[in-house]
């Protein structure tokens, strides 16, 4: 990744702070897919894997929970590849969908057009954008660049159009950014699986 941000990512950085203060709050369910390896009660809501491997809207290093508002979108966004490649059923593998509650405060929502025109993309931009490749070719793409920029404003988190499933929102979150009375609150956290370190052997 660059060391150095270019001017077009510091105006970017600029225009995404400006926005603060149109920030919108966000209480309600949002619902969750996970592989099994991040499916526990303790690394569910913990933003690691998207860490580790980076995702549309964090680079890799940058904690973000990705979920979705509805669970058609969160399925559809779990099986992504099956429903985009034509993967045989034989790759499926299994994951844990759930629920948790979300309180937050700051979410910048970039559902709104009025929104997206302040920063400078368009909803097809951002959703078209093939952020994988550019990650694998060491760069930082639009959306990894708008998801930091909200992160370095104080943003809780990103409202985002679902790039898998018409009409579906997803919500990405920043944990690191939580403000005091914000929480995620997984939903019968009790019936998640064990933490892998509890697998039998």
């Amino acid at each position: 990744m660059p060391t150095k941000d270019s001017q077009e990512v510091l105006d970017l950085f600029e225009r995404i702070a400006a926005l603060r203060s149109q920030a919108i709050p966000f209480h309600g369910t949002i619902v969750r897919s996970a592989g099994t390896r991040y499916a526990n009660e303790a690394e569910f809501l913990s933003g690691k894997g998207a860490a580790a491997c980076g995702g549309r809207w964090n680079r890799q290093g940058i904690r973000a929970i990705y979920a979705s508002l509805d669970i058609i979108t969160a399925t559809y966004e779990a099986y992504q590849n099956l429903l985009e490649f034509g993967f045989s059923l034989s790759a499926i593998r299994p994951r844990v969908t759930a629920g948790a509650s979300a309180k937050l405060q700051l979410v910048l929502d970039l559902t709104s057009p009025p929104v997206r025109r302040k920063i400078g993309f368009t909803r097809k931009e951002l959703m078209e954008e093939n952020w994988a490749g550019i990650q694998a070719d060491g760069e930082e793409a639009w959306t990894q660049a708008i998801g930091r920029g909200s992160l370095n404003a104080g943003f809780e988190a990103l409202l985002v159009p679902s790039a898998r499933k018409a009409g579906g929102k997803n919500i990405v979150v920043f944990p690191d950014n939580f403000l005091a009375g914000s929480k995620l609150t997984p939903l019968a956290s009790d019936e998640l699986p064990p933490h892998p370190s509890h697998w039998p052997t």
